[in-house]
């Protein structure tokens, strides 16, 4: 407990170096100056917020977006305090997986910016909108359906099933 509190106190020292002054330590600021932001030296200045699209292919590991990762990216953004806009394409999806069965099922159709809104809920954009002027990063959340839905990939052969790999062969110039 010792070993904790003590830990805990040499954070609390480190933290408050940081801190603001009080006025009455601060130094007379000469008239018509405006004074040095202290926090801009340790990093904590006021920052404006990044732009990130957060573009997605459909709901689902087989099918689209791996939930688990497209949740975990937008937590991350939102204690970053990015602006996030997210963004799907308004096409069909190439399979529609049956995720009891793991196989695909032949009778349903999905569109990918449908699905997509569900992990969106709703706050979603058409990735033919999207400009890349209008932001400071991209981002695609893994899952098959970044293979399937926004990429050719899957349809140039150069996917190998058995292994769920890419497999690009390059030729080499000489």
């Amino acid at each position: 407990m010792a070993a904790a509190r003590a830990l805990m106190v040499s954070r609390l020292a480190a933290a408050s170096a940081f801190a603001p002054l009080p006025s009455r330590l601060r130094p007379p600021v000469p008239v018509g100056r405006t004074p040095f932001p202290r926090a801009a030296l340790h990093g904590s200045a006021p920052r404006p917020a990044a732009r990130v699209a957060l573009v997605l292919s459909g709901c689902g590991v087989y099918d689209g977006t791996e939930i688990h990762e497209a949740s975990a990216i937008l937590v991350h953004l939102s204690r970053g305090g990015a602006e996030v806009q997210i963004f799907a394409p308004d096409v069909p999806q190439m399979h529609v997986i049956d995720h009891t069965k793991g196989q695909p099922s032949e009778s349903e159709t999905r569109n990918v910016l449908t699905e997509s809104a569900r992990i969106a809920r709703g706050k979603i954009a058409d990735l033919a909108t999207l400009s890349a002027a209008n932001h400071d990063a991209a981002i695609f959340p893994g899952g098959f359906g970044a293979a399937k839905n926004l990429c050719v990939f899957k349809f140039q052969g150069l996917w190998n099933e058995s292994l769920g790999v890419y497999s690009l062969q390059i030729p080499i110039l000489s």
